[in-house]
C-alpha cells in the first residue's frame, strides 16, 4: 500500500472532506464531516480531530484549503464563507497545521495533469473559488487569493446577496448556493414536478438534487442550470480578458453536471470573448473531480 503522508482538508461552506493523500498525490482514504448549522469554532475543531482519528492519521500533517482569504503570517482564515472558523488558530490547533486558499489548493492539485503553462481553475461549490496557476504556481494579488474573483460583480438587479454579503456577484447567482435557493423557490411554483417532491420530502431543495434533477432531464431543473451557465459564461469572458488563460478547468460539486453543463458555459462564453480570447483558451472538467481540494492542501502540508 502506498505510504500515507499528509492529511488534505478541504472545508466548503456546508461540509469539509478530509482525506488521506500519500506523497506522490493519491487519495487513500476520506471523510465527510457535516458542519451543524451554528457551530462554533471549538465544536467544529472536535469534529475535525474526531474524523482525522478515525482515519488513523493522528500525527500527520495537516494541509487546510480554506475557503477565503489566508493571512500565513498569523496562521489565520479570513472572509471565508464559514465565519466561524474565521481569525481561529485552525492550523496551530491541529497540530503541523498549513493553511493555503481552497481555489488555489484544487488549482496546484489540478495543475499536475495539464501540460498548459497558464491555468485558471474555477472551483463550483457552496460558494464560488478561482486560482491561475502559472507555470505551476499560483498567482496571488492579495491575501492568499487572486483577489476576490468570485465575487465578480455581474448582476445590475442586485436581486441577491452571496453569503458574504456581496450585492449581485458570480457566487450570488451561479454558486451552489445559489442554485438551492433558486430551485427551492422553483419547486414552490410547481414548475418543476421533480424539485416538488424533493421539497415535498425535505423541506428544502439542495444543489446536489438539482442537479440530480437535471441529469434526470427535468426541465425545470434544467432551465436553472442553463441560467448558471450564461452567468458563468459571461465571468469566463471577463477572466479570459482579465487573465488570458490557455486553459479554464471547472471543479467543485457542481461540476457533476458534466462535460454538457461545461459546454454550455463555453457557448456563451465565445460569444461574449474577444475572438482571439476565445480561439486561445479551452475549457474542461477537472480531472480530479471533487477531490482535488483535498489532494492539493495534502501536497501543501508536505512540501519543503
Amino acid at each position: 500500500m502506498t505510504e500515507a503522508g499528509a492529511i488534505g482538508l478541504d472545508i466548503g461552506g456546508g461540509s469539509t472532506k478530509l482525506g488521506l493523500i500519500s506523497r506522490d498525490g493519491k487519495l487513500l482514504a476520506s471523510r465527510r464531516v457535516v458542519l451543524a448549522e451554528g457551530a462554533d469554532f471549538p465544536a467544529i475543531l472536535a469534529q475535525y480531530r474526531a474524523a482525522i482519528a478515525d482515519l488513523g492519521a493522528d500525527g500527520l500533517p495537516v494541509g487546510i484549503a480554506y475557503p477565503g482569504h489566508v493571512d500565513r503570517v498569523r496562521g489565520l482564515g479570513l472572509n471565508s464563507n464559514v465565519p466561524a472558523l474565521d481569525d481561529h488558530p485552525l492550523a496551530a490547533a491541529l497540530g503541523r497545521g498549513v493553511l493555503l486558499n481552497d481555489a488555489d489548493a484544487a488549482a496546484v492539485a489540478e495543475a499536475r495533469h495539464h501540460p498548459e503553462t497558464r491555468m485558471l481553475m474555477v472551483t463550483l461549490g457552496t460558494g464560488i473559488g478561482v486560482s491561475m496557476i502559472i507555470d505551476g504556481r499560483p498567482l496571488e494579488t492579495a491575501g492568499g487569493t487572486l483577489g476576490d474573483s468570485g465575487h465578480l460583480n455581474l448582476d445590475p438587479s442586485g436581486r441577491h446577496r452571496c453569503r458574504q454579503g456581496c450585492t449581485g456577484c458570480l457566487e450570488s447567482v451561479a454558486s451552489g448556493e445559489a442554485l438551492a435557493r433558486d430551485a427551492t423557490a422553483m419547486a414552490g411554483t410547481g414548475e418543476s414536478p421533480a424539485l416538488v417532491v424533493e421539497l415535498q420530502a425535505s423541506g428544502t431543495v439542495s444543489a446536489a438534487a438539482a442537479c440530480r434533477a437535471a441529469l434526470a432531464g427535468d426541465p425545470g431543473a434544467l432551465s436553472l442550470v442553463a441560467q448558471m451557465a450564461d452567468w458563468l459564461g459571461m465571468a469566463v469572458a471577463s477572466w479570459r480578458a482579465s487573465f488570458h488563460p490557455d486553459l479554464i478547468v471547472f471543479g467543485g460539486g457542481l461540476s457533476a453536471l458534466g462535460q454538457p453543463f461545461i459546454d454550455q458555459i463555453h457557448d456563451r462564453a465565445d460569444a461574449r470573448s474577444l475572438p482571439f480570447l476565445a480561439a486561445h483558451c479551452r475549457l474542461t472538467l477537472a480531472r480530479l473531480g471533487n477531490d482535488a481540494g483535498m489532494i492539493g492542501a495534502g501536497l501543501a502540508a508536505l512540501a519543503p
